[in-house]
């Protein structure tokens, strides 16, 4: 029990004893001085339901920089009126809740700061404190040292690494004796699973350092009734398993997270997610950024990407990773030779890729029973079906005889190899009698290693790939942070505020097959600083590299940066020295002294950022990401090779905070991608591109806002970068260019105008065969050809109205079809809700798209002419008389699913069809006729072709 405590505002708080009576504190008459945003007021409003509905927990995403602090301190002083305790994940968001209060009064002019504190040791009416504060856990004790040492025996004996509990005892004294610094971090890493599964257990508070206890005892006591937790994706680990205990400690407080970004689950224990799920419940309220944006709260922003090729050696290197994995397919379709082992028990000879290919097709023989009809055998797994016949076509080789032929795969010609060859080794190689391959399945699963390719029992998995390591620290990719910021610093001049972000300063995990094509250097910080250091025109713009241990500044900086940098020391009554080591092209800045630390010179270093003293700071993520603070940014270049929407999100946050000195501030954030989609493993780092942009929002040429990859450019997808298979330097040359469209891009924000508070889903239609849009319409008197907008116009027009008249949409929406850079055709419902945009959606991918096991298909006409006498100086209106036309069919389209579940809707939809795009009756294609159809279509090469994309999208 601690002592009761001195009450410090008596004037406040009538009583003597706080520990008494905190319990029934209420906050004294304090109101928010300030104008809520327009997102701030929907919070508001939800969590005033949510209270009085009486639900405790409130689960708030929104970006950096759109007032989350703000939000978190108006539930704290408006709707629960308890005193709060906020915890922050370092101690510059903690000082960042302590100094926002400062937009709160007393009604009658009271003076509040006395009541907030940031000391764990005195309470307040509002404590901020950090996770660490109350979660560090108790230096190890005997009892969790006996624990551990014998969880480490039991390893050892289960491992086989000890025959007896004895000799594993004998063995890790010798290492206590012997090598004390492995046994240490062994023994450390024992410790660390137990708190681990203590925690997991409900024992987490029993875990906990006396001084995290003792805090704890004293917010209790003081009454607490208000815990925010901002940045709470971090809680998914041992923070998150104190805090639920320590919730119920506290008395079942109103809890509200706050953080940019839902956790990423990846690689997270389900206990630990299950509870993140449990402690805060469901997202009451998600800020899109666009919103935000849009609301003029953060600085508009445009999304930009600079494409590289691999250096001549490291292209030598990924091409001899596919020449070995070509030579791997050729050995395994070589025919197998008897094997003459003594005594070997012979019950069918080897077979190779192909005699197995054909003998399991042929006999549908799945790997633990015999199909009885092929429907049966090609659900059970159809990815390698379909690849097996792909595969036996493309070398010529016969198929059994009641084989169908079948849709081609969508998956990439490398995958399919890789699905054939991991059930080749798994149900055939494995398992075969002979020992020859045995040996072959053990060279299989070695060289797919080397393209990120592991053969579990399980089946094929990734894993890490030198080939894909060599492609994302490519020498290419640091070299391209001169050309980026040339171009930018041509744009801005001094207003350039770049910043370039790599995953480390330098490395020491480079693999044996890669240690010639990459030092410790390559893909770093330092790299990329020494690149900037050595151009003259980036040179200018007086680069300093910032990590965790160093801070390297120009040498053409270095006497006008300690002269700033002492200043600024003294200012602040730091005590510090400072000198530099020289190191050629730039030196290293040093401090002497107790105040000198990271969290000091970042600081300090960001202050002379921010006034220009340099244009340029390079850095990691791991220090310029969470919680770093620069409103100057108006450049980032990510080197990095995070994909997490967590910390992605966070690194965008950095740039698009406004800047009070330039009101039309716009921020260019640029991806640096290595691409050679001519090898199997070439595009992995553009899909590390992707998956970067899965969730992030950003401005497209034709003024929507878009999630995804397609807002950097029309030409990304899903699958590859279209347009882009020969050469980068037209699409980079492009980019550039948009860099210097700052005006423009702001414009196209349209800030300050109304949106659309919720995205909706829109169809792209990109690149596609000639044929798919040719020849005249199929009526009377057209005398225009069809081109790719007219032609998706008149489907889309078919479509909504089938829909319409279905009942499958409640109104008559605005039908928009926008034309995009390079040909692509937007299509969407303007004025819809999500659910009828969706459906709408997901009718037009059908229609359009690849053929993918439709219910109906029906088939388009075009009039193509066929004799050419007619004159071509005469207008075309007049030439068309002198014209002869032939009816063709040109391709089968699927009837939509939402439009094909009974007869009277694909009746519908076939009127609708033969009015607006092509006369046709609609064929049901689940029987033998409606089959062959559709194989006859295949063959002859009239089925969709077209790169179809879904978007989601703001208005």
């Amino acid at each position: 029990m601690v002592e009761a405590c001195r009450n410090p505002w008596p004037h406040l708080f009538p009583f003597s004893s706080l520990r008494l009576f905190h319990r029934d504190i209420v906050l004294p008459d304090i109101r928010f001085r300030g104008q809520l945003r327009p997102s701030q007021v929907e919070v508001a409003r939800i969590a005033r339901e949510q209270l009085a509905a009486g639900k405790r927990r409130l689960h708030i995403v929104a970006p950096p920089g759109s007032g989350k602090t703000v939000m978190g301190l108006y539930i704290w002083a408006h709707l629960v009126g308890k005193p709060a305790l906020v915890l922050s994940p370092n101690s510059a968001i903690q000082a960042q809740w302590a100094a926002r209060t400062d937009w709160f009064e007393h009604r009658h002019g009271m003076d509040l700061s006395p009541l907030i504190s940031t000391d764990a040791r005195a309470p307040g009416i509002l404590t901020s404190l950090t996770y660490q504060a109350v979660t560090l856990p108790a230096r190890a004790t005997e009892f969790t040292e006996e624990r551990a040492t014998q969880w480490w025996m039991q390893s050892l004996v289960e491992k086989g690494q000890a025959s007896s509990e004895a000799e594993a005892d004998a063995w890790i004294e010798g290492l206590r004796v012997h090598n004390p610094d492995f046994y240490k971090d062994r023994l450390a890493s024992f410790r660390r699973r137990i708190r681990k599964d203590d925690a997991l257990g409900g024992h987490a508070m029993a875990l906990l350092h006396r001084a995290s206890l003792d805090a704890l005892v004293r917010l209790r006591d003081y009454g607490v009734g208000l815990l925010i937790l901002d940045e709470c994706h971090h809680l998914m680990g041992h923070w998150g398993r104190v805090l639920e205990e320590v919730s119920d400690y506290l008395g079942d407080p109103v809890i509200v997270g706050l953080t940019a970004t839902p956790p990423d689950r990846d690689s997270r224990e389900s206990e630990d997610s299950q509870r993140y799920d449990r402690f805060l419940g469901e997202i009451d309220f998600e800020v899109p950024v666009p919103a935000v944006v849009k609301d003029g709260y953060l600085a508009p922003y445009q999304d930009l990407a600079y494409f590289v090729r691999p250096t001549e050696k490291e292209l030598q290197f990924i091409a001899s990773a596919d020449q070995q994995f070509a030579e791997l397919v050729e050995k395994l379709c070589e025919p197998c030779a008897v094997s003459s082992e003594p005594g070997a028990l012979i019950l069918r000879p080897p077979e190779s890729l192909i005699d197995w290919l054909v003998r399991v097709l042929g006999e549908k023989q799945l790997p633990t029973y015999r199909a009885s009809d092929w429907r049966g055998f090609y659900v059970r797994d159809p990815g390698f079906v379909t690849s097996a016949v792909w595969f036996l076509k493309s070398r010529k080789i016969e198929l059994p005889v009641d084989v169908p032929e079948l849709l081609p795969s969508e998956d990439p010609e490398p995958q399919r190899l890789i699905t054939l060859i991991d059930r080749y080794t798994r149900h055939y190689l494995r398992r075969s009698p002979h020992s020859g391959d045995h040996q072959t399945a053990i060279r299989a699963v070695d060289r797919l290693r080397m393209l990120g390719i592991q053969i579990t029992d399980a089946g094929a998995r990734g894993c890490a790939s030198p080939v894909s390591r060599v492609i994302a620290y490519t020498r290419n990719k640091t070299r391209a942070v001169v050309p980026i910021l040339t171009r930018e610093a041509e744009v801005l001049g001094s207003d350039l505020r770049a910043v370039v972000i790599a995953d480390f300063e330098k490395t020491s995990a480079i693999s044996s097959e890669v240690a010639h094509l990459l030092d410790a250097e390559a893909g770093g910080a330092v790299a990329a600083f020494r690149m900037l250091l050595e151009d003259a025109k980036t040179n200018l713009l007086d680069p300093i590299l910032l990590t965790g241990s160093s801070v390297l500044v120009d040498a053409d900086l270095a006497d006008a940066l300690m002269s700033e940098a002492n200043r600024w020391l003294e200012d602040r009554a730091i005590h510090v020295e400072l000198s530099y080591s020289i190191q050629g092209a730039f030196h290293e800045l040093n401090g002497r002294g107790s105040d000198w630390c990271p969290r000091i010179y970042v600081e300090m270093i960001t202050e002379l950022f921010q006034r220009g003293t340099t244009r340029c700071l390079v850095g990691t993520r791991g220090l310029l990401g969470e919680g770093w603070d620069a409103n100057t940014v108006n450049v980032l270049v990510d080197l990095s090779t995070v994909t997490t929407s967590m910390t992605v999100n966070q690194l965008r946050g950095r740039s698009i905070r406004l800047d009070p000195k330039r009101p039309r501030k716009l921020a260019n954030n640029w991806d640096v991608v290595c691409i050679a989609p001519e090898f199997s493993k070439g595009l992995d780092d553009y899909r590390r591109f992707l998956r970067k942009h899965e969730t992030l929002f950003g401005i497209c040429d034709d003024g929507a806002i878009e999630k995804g990859v397609g807002h950097v450019h029309a030409a990304f997808t899903e699958l590859k970068p279209e347009l882009v298979d020969g050469s980068v330097s037209e699409l980079n040359t492009d980019m550039l260019a948009r860099a210097g469209q700052r005006s423009e891009v702001y414009e196209r924000w349209q800030i300050g105008r109304s949106y659309g508070a919720r995205p909706i889903r829109a169809v792209e239609i990109g690149a596609c065969r000639a044929k798919f849009a040719h020849g005249y319409p199929p009526f009377e008197k057209s005398a225009t050809l069809w081109d790719r907008h007219r032609l998706v116009s008149a489907i889309s027009e078919a479509v909504l109205a089938a829909l319409l008249e279905t009942s499958q949409l409640s109104r008559t929406p605005i039908l928009r079809v926008n034309e995009r850079e390079g040909g692509y055709v937007r299509v969407y419902l303007a004025n819809a809700t999500q659910q009828e945009a969706d459906v709408f959606a997901v009718a037009i991918r059908e229609v359009l798209g690849p053929l993918s096991s439709p219910r109906y298909v029906i088939p388009r006409a075009v009039d193509v002419p066929i004799n050419r006498f007619a004159p071509r100086w005469l207008p075309q209106p007049i030439r068309q008389f002198f014209e002869r036309r032939e009816r063709q069919q040109c391709m089968l389209h699927a009837v939509p699913s939402s439009l094909a579940s009974n007869r009277e809707r694909v009746a519908i939809f076939e009127k609708h069809w033969n009015t607006r795009v092509s006369p046709g009756a609609a064929i049901f294609v689940k029987n033998e006729r409606g089959e062959q159809v559709v194989i006859e279509a295949i063959r002859n090469d009239v089925t969709p072709a077209t790169l179809v994309h879904d978007k989601e999208m703001f208005l």
